[in-house]
This record gives structure tokens, C-alpha cells and sequence, in this order.
């Protein structure tokens, strides 16, 4: 039995070196197009997007379509994150609110600084679900394509929003700044600086999400002695396999 399972296993290296080979000698064809894969060791930001182990704190905010303040929605109005994310609970990825999703309160609630003047962030929302354009978010939470993430099988299990991506909710807070006019004042003097609101950090990443902060939650995350109870060390030494998040 052993002999035939080593048999085996060098046939499968051979096959693997075979392909290898036979991709390496078509390198060049334009039949045959192979994309190049790059390891980023520093883990820097890619095309505008964060890469696996990147945390980005305070210092590195990637520019978003729109300065969506998750402080105001999740902190002071006590949205639930399922509301925006709804495909949380029930898919392999959290989903990204659509705008019929923001116009579904931003119809009727706070569509104006004034009367007249749209808000100037709610306005591109507006424009955005009128011409029906997506916005185009760019992603900070992003795991290299190796990784197996199901936000459903969390959710599920009982692991909160914010014990993997951080306190999001206080992120995105209104900070008033001075701002000068870009028109200069009356009888030639400078314009008066005036304040003026801005929002800050609109999306960070806090954890690193590396291999090693994965295992130390599934190791002693309280969900599972929750969840599995007498089960609870051998699903925890099933959480250890490779197999488990590198399908």
C-alpha cells in the first residue's frame, strides 16, 4: 500500500513538473497569454487598493467616490451594518450597499444643506442613482484570491463586524477646519477664513488580517466553545488545517 501511495505521489510531481514545463515553453505565444503573478513582500497598496497585511492606521486613506461617514450611520443614527451589507449573513462576500439602498432613506432624509443646495457627498449619490452609475468603491479589506473568506460562515458563527475589520463605526467623524475663500475679500483685502466641515478617515484598515491574527482567533474566539461545546477542541484543531481558509 505504502509503495502504491508514493508511486502515486511522484506521479503527481511529475505531472506538475510537467505542466510546468510545458507552460514555460509557451511562454511568449500569443495563444497562450500568461499573466504575471507578483508578490508585493512590503504588502504596499496596489492600483489604489490595500494588499493582504497592509494596516493602513490614521496615515493611509485610500480616496473613495464619496466621503461616506460610517461614524454618523453606525455610531449616531445606531444603523445595524447588516443594512448596507445585507449579503453578509447569507454569501462568501458582505456586498456593497447599491445606491437604491442609500436613496431608500436619502430620498426623503437630509438631502439638503439648505433648501436649495444639495449636500455636497448625498448630491454625487443622487447624480449616481439617477444616471445609474455604480459607485466605484475601492477595496480595503482585500485577502490575495489563495484565501477562502466566507462572511457568511462568521456572521453566522457569531463574530462581530468589528472583530475583523475594526472600529469601523467610529470612522468617518466631521471635523471643522478653517478654510479660506478662493475669492479674495471686498476692496481688495484677503477673504476672511471661515469653517467648514470635513470628514475624516473615511475607511482604514486597523487589523493586519495575516495568516497569524487568523489562527489566533480561531484558536480562542469564545464562539466556538459557544457553538460546539464537548466539540469545541476538535473544531477548533479543525480551524487549524490548511484546508480550512486555502481551498
Amino acid at each position: 500500500m505504502r509503495q502504491r501511495v508514493c508511486h502515486a505521489g511522484l506521479g503527481v510531481l511529475l505531472a506538475l513538473q510537467g505542466c510546468a514545463f510545458e507552460e514555460w515553453s509557451m511562454q511568449g505565444s500569443p495563444t497562450f497569454p500568461i499573466e504575471p503573478h507578483v508578490f508585493y513582500p512590503q504588502y504596499t497598496a496596489v492600483n489604489g487598493q490595500i494588499a493582504a497585511g497592509a494596516a493602513t492606521g490614521t496615515g493611509r486613506v485610500l480616496e473613495q467616490p464619496v466621503a461616506f461617514p460610517h461614524f454618523t450611520h453606525a455610531t449616531t443614527l445606531g444603523m445595524d451594518c447588516q443594512y448596507c451589507h445585507s449579503d453578509a449573513r447569507k454569501s462568501i462576500h458582505s456586498g456593497v450597499p447599491s445606491t437604491q439602498v442609500c436613496m431608500n432613506c436619502h430620498s426623503v432624509v437630509k438631502q439638503a444643506a439648505d433648501a436649495d443646495v444639495p449636500s455636497p457627498e448625498i448630491a454625487k449619490v443622487i447624480e449616481a442613482h439617477t444616471s445609474g452609475t455604480p459607485l466605484v468603491w475601492k477595496k480595503v479589506h482585500d485577502l490575495p484570491d489563495y484565501v477562502n473568506f466566507a462572511h457568511s460562515r462568521h456572521v453566522n458563527a457569531g463574530v462581530h463586524c468589528t472583530e475583523c475589520h475594526g472600529q469601523v463605526q467610529l470612522q468617518g467623524q466631521k471635523e471643522t477646519v478653517k478654510v479660506k475663500p478662493s475669492h479674495e475679500g471686498a476692496e481688495g483685502g484677503h477673504a476672511t477664513a471661515v469653517d467648514a466641515e470635513i470628514v475624516k478617515n473615511v475607511m482604514i484598515r486597523e487589523p493586519t488580517l495575516q495568516m497569524g491574527w487568523c489562527l489566533n482567533c480561531h484558536a480562542t474566539h469564545p464562539s466556538i466553545e459557544t457553538n460546539y461545546g464537548e466539540r469545541a477542541n476538535a473544531r477548533r484543531a479543525e480551524l487549524k488545517d490548511c484546508w480550512t481558509c486555502h481551498k
